[in-house]
């Protein structure tokens, strides 16, 4: 996807109240990812090819040993996602793009 169509992603939800922040990436690529969040924090996004599958982990880019979402996409279009905060993972292999959606706790 464009950087225009990842922003447009990226957009969609912030005015919600219990959106935190939103990022966004093309499937299998760390070089284009894009991000907003409501209280100021950036992640680290990074892909790596690990065989028979693809894993994707996102970290906040202050602390990169505290990982925010593990998210493995394997060959069969079997997705496993690992979160440690409040969030909800959406990937679309259609259109080439994992999103991940931040949520205020309570």
């Amino acid at each position: 996807m464009t950087a225009q169509e990842l922003n447009e992603i990226v957009d969609q939800r912030l005015s919600d109240p219990s959106v935190l922040g939103r990022l966004v990436s093309n499937l299998r690529s760390s070089e284009e990812v894009h991000q907003r969040h409501n209280d100021a924090r950036t992640f680290a996004v990074r892909w790596q090819d690990c065989g028979d599958f693809w894993r994707c982990t996102i970290t906040d880019a202050g602390a990169p040993s505290h990982r925010i979402a593990q998210i493995d996409l394997h060959e069969n279009a079997t997705v496993r996602a690992d979160v440690f905060e409040p969030c909800r993972v959406t990937v679309s292999p259609e259109e080439g793009f994992l999103c991940l959606t931040r949520y205020r706790v309570g």
